[in-house]
């Protein structure tokens, strides 16, 4: 009987980490150029709106990534063609030199410029076709940042994620 029960458990527990891992969703590692109904089993991307062939959602799922703890940043995803092109972030009142460490602990050394009031962080990670993009404003510590997939990439130069950004 306790055999039985002992067989029983670990096959529940093997169908829920089985079911756990398909079609689900890292925020922390989203799966750029994956479709989006792939990754959207449970409903959890929000379309809201489209522009310039750019496909806006929400996330309302479980996700927590490392800024949660400090902050509450608004977080919207985009999807060219239907597949996922970019993660698009704002927060409000943070701390530059947080942003610093935790940026180039995790992406590395960025190439930065400075545009009016903010500070312009850009990496380039040519083996994922990814490119990240942050600026922080100096005067009221804002930050807007942009990871997106370069193959789906629009090729208008307003084109989203810039959009988002403020040029």
């Amino acid at each position: 009987m306790l055999r039985r029960v002992m067989l029983l458990l670990c096959f529940l527990s093997l169908s829920l980490a089985a079911s756990a891992l398909a079609g689900g969703f890292d925020c922390a590692k989203p799966p750029y150029g994956t479709p989006i109904a792939d990754i959207n089993d449970n409903g959890y991307f929000v379309k809201f709106q489209e522009k310039d062939g750019v496909a806006y959602y929400n996330y309302t799922g479980p996700c927590k990534l490392g800024i949660h703890e400090r902050l509450a940043p608004v977080i919207v995803y985009g999807a060219v063609d239907g597949k996922l092109y970019s993660r698009i972030m704002k927060t409000e009142n943070d701390n530059l030199e947080v942003i610093k460490s935790v940026t180039t602990k995790l992406a590395g050394t960025p190439q930065t410029t400075t545009e009016g009031d903010w500070l312009v962080m850009r990496w380039n990670f040519p083996e994922k076709n990814v490119k990240m993009k942050l600026k922080y404003n100096n005067v009221t510590h804002a930050t807007k940042s942009a990871t997106y997939y370069e193959p789906l990439r629009p090729q208008a130069d307003d084109a989203a994620p810039e959009e988002y950004l403020g040029k």
